[in-house]
């Protein structure tokens, strides 16, 4: 199978061009802004290293948030307009299910904790796999003594856990989503097709024309 995968979510561009179980291109940037207009030439750069046609991908795979809301719909529409041009399946895997799959495995009593940098006073985060939230690092007291963090918020978080007296580690290879892990994980699924919905915390802050 060949895959294009990506991640816009947070302050990254990844794509990654995965043939059969394997890597055959990758690029990552680390960027606060600009993913709408990164992502396309490094799409176009990461197929022509791979020697991958567009017409030739069979899976497009994306994050779906939560993430930052300017680049989480880049990443979307592009993932969304190059699956209609090219016929190809589509999909989409919420940014916490990606960084696990990069993070170890917990050891003994440990609960895995995955916090991200929401641009707002709060981070989004996931415990446990239980369902996601958003809470301020200071207001966070969960249950437990054992903790495994990922996430670009990971230190933060570690420190207020380890003020209470918490065991504490954290994962430094799973800050962000990758797209290499997207595509692995696009590869082993057996769900495509469908609408790709963003996953929002919190509803996208919007304003409204005043009436004249």
């Amino acid at each position: 199978m060949k895959i294009l995968a990506f991640d816009t979510s947070f302050a990254a561009v990844s794509v990654c061009v995965w043939v059969d179980g394997q890597v055959q291109a990758w690029r990552h940037v680390t960027t606060s802004r600009g993913h709408a207009e990164i992502l396309l030439p490094m799409v176009a750069e990461v197929l022509t290293e791979a020697g991958v046609s567009a017409a030739a991908i069979d899976c497009v795979a994306t994050v779906r948030g939560p993430g930052h809301f300017t680049g989480l719909r880049a990443g979307i529409a592009a993932a969304q307009g190059f699956a209609q041009a090219s016929g190809a399946r589509l999909i989409g895997f919420d940014a916490f299910a990606v960084v696990a799959a990069q993070m170890g495995a917990c050891a003994g009593a440990e609960q895995r904790l995955i916090v991200f940098d929401s641009k707002r006073a709060e981070a989004f985060f996931q415990l446990d796999g239980q369902a996601p939230g958003a809470v301020k690092p200071a207001d966070f007291a969960p249950t437990g003594a054992a903790f495994l963090l990922g996430g670009d918020l990971a230190s933060v978080f570690a420190e207020r856990l380890e003020a209470q007296g918490k065991a504490v580690r954290v994962d430094p290879g799973a800050a962000l989503p990758d797209a290499r892990t997207v595509a692995s994980l696009a590869e082993s699924s057996e769900t495509f097709g469908g609408p790709l919905l963003p996953l929002y915390i919190h509803p996208p802050a919007t304003t409204t024309q005043k009436a004249q």
